[in-house]
């Protein structure tokens, strides 16, 4: 009787495994998602979802000179390219008041802000994705996560990448322990904007 419902349980993950991926040639399955109510995350019930809108529009603006479907190898700090793909730094961080939305590999993120079931996981310092991949993973974050009715906000992360899903999209609140800590390799900001993320050089090789 277990192991016919375990059977159960799989398949219904597998029909809705199948019914996520995306439409388009060469789309990518997106990983796990979750919804975070953790202190770390979000500290207070002030995060609004439309700032998180705005971040997201930040991240769209930042980036607008790549093209999106452009596949790229995201990097964590220091981590050295295994592809001939462009390469992209992270973490990559755009934030409006209350909401930042990150995209940071999770090798990155120190292991206290993780679930205990990744924590135990070796994460790999680099991964392919496209910018329009991230960024509807952040879309899907805000509007699953952030924009309930009624209830105490939450934030949230999606893993992605297409080889080993070493990639996270976060959203979490400004200020909040976890993004204090995943300090951005671009530090600058836009003139004039307040507290947005400014369009980002990518460091040479030789740096």
């Amino acid at each position: 009787m277990q192991i016919q419902h375990i059977f159960v349980i799989f398949t219904l993950l597998f029909i809705n495994a199948i019914r996520a991926i995306p439409a388009g040639p060469g789309s990518m399955l997106p990983g796990p998602k979750a919804c975070v109510a953790s202190p770390d995350w979000v500290v207070s019930s002030h995060i609004h979802p439309s700032d998180c809108l705005e971040a997201l529009d930040i991240f769209r603006r930042a980036e607008s000179q790549k093209d999106g479907s452009q596949r790229f190898e995201f990097l964590a700090r220091g981590a050295h390219p295994a592809s001939e793909l462009p390469t992209l730094t992270t973490p990559r961080k755009y934030h409006f008041r209350s909401c930042t939305v990150a995209v940071a590999m999770f090798a990155s993120i120190p292991p206290w802000f993780l679930e205990p079931t990744m924590e135990r996981r070796r994460f790999a310092p680099n991964d392919i994705a496209s910018l329009d991949e991230l960024r509807e993973a952040a879309k899907q974050i805000v509007a699953t996560c952030v924009q309930f009715r009624g209830r105490r906000p939450l934030v949230g992360w999606q893993e992605m990448g297409r080889l080993s899903k070493a990639i996270g999209v976060f959203v979490w609140e400004t200020g909040s322990p976890i993004d204090r800590a995943l300090r951005p390799w671009n530090d600058l900001m836009l003139p004039g904007v307040g507290n947005e993320t400014a369009p980002m050089r990518e460091p040479s090789l030789e740096a």
